[in-house]
């Protein structure tokens, strides 16, 4: 764990790090199962929101199947359930995955009070910039938040969006490059570097016009749609890129279904392209 606030917790010390350190600070249990889906959505909200909140809340992390007691102590019966622990008390729960913005209000109701460094309203604002494309824009508000908060996830992920959309690939590497290890290994920086490189492998390639000529001449050819469609991708056309692949489904469902889901895990499950391509992928597959 990266962070001090988020920990693993068992059966041998669930009393000690939850219900004893809840006299201290508010402990957020999230009850996960390798697995569960929805709990690979939550967990790095949950991560998000918490991590720089240290000196008040805990998010300590069980895994039911390892730890089955404790899941049938609380009667837990579906996941993701994250329960909030004060003074050794269930002060709030809740079910399923929500946005980050319920989740602050759930933490926020849990706590009492609002949240240190709440930047909801910054990063709306930001993410308004960027779904138009204004990425200079977006980039000069952040230089300055990012200089004050160096350590604040969101705000380097958007930071690192908006160099890519300003094609300044090799800034975007080196911004990377500066920053502490520990911040390397979140999610959301895996999720640019993995950006970049599709990035790269496309940018010295044939053309779209070229590959699509290609493809009328070997229509089962896969690597050429997986072409086309990390060209889209690495455009930022990420429709383009999702109609390709659902077009051709048909043709190879498996493998399809990977390039669709890892496009998903780049892009994060609340990005536009994500929540639509979801939902179509989702009316095909079960037609």
């Amino acid at each position: 764990m990266n962070n001090s606030n988020i920990i693993e917790v068992n059966e041998n010390d669930f009393e000690k790090s939850v219900l004893e350190e809840s006299v201290n600070r508010l402990i957020v249990v999230d009850f996960w199962a390798p697995w569960c889906g929805p709990c690979k959505q939550l967990t790095p909200i949950l991560e998000k929101t918490i991590s720089n909140q240290v000196d008040k809340i805990i998010l300590a992390k069980i895994n039911i199947d390892e730890n089955q007691q404790i899941a049938s102590q609380f009667r837990i019966q579906s996941i993701p359930t994250v329960l909030s622990f004060k003074d050794k008390q269930i002060v709030n729960a809740f079910q399923g995955v929500l946005p980050e913005k319920e989740i602050i209000k759930f933490l926020e109701k849990s706590l009492g009070e609002k949240l240190a460094n709440n930047f909801e309203d910054f990063y709306k604002e930001i993410q308004g910039l960027l779904n138009e494309k204004e990425f200079a824009q977006a980039r000069d508000l952040l230089e300055d938040f990012i200089y004050e908060n160096s350590k604040e996830i969101n705000g380097l992920y958007m930071y690192l969006e908006c160099l890519i959309g300003l094609n300044e690939i090799e800034g975007a590497k080196n911004f990377i490059d500066s920053l502490d290890k520990s911040l390397t290994t979140k999610d959301e920086i895996k999720k640019i570097i993995k950006k970049i490189e599709l990035i790269e492998k496309s940018k010295d390639g044939p053309s779209v016009e070229k590959l699509e000529q290609e493809l009328i001449e070997f229509p089962k050819n896969l690597e050429i749609v997986f072409t086309i469609a990390d060209t889209y991708f690495a455009n930022q056309d990420f429709d383009k890129s999702f109609e390709v692949l659902l077009k051709h489904y048909p043709q190879n469902k498996e493998k399809i279904k990977s390039k669709i889901l890892n496009f998903f895990d780049v892009l994060g499950f609340d990005h536009p392209s994500t929540i639509l391509y979801r939902k179509k992928f989702s009316s095909i597959m079960f037609a």
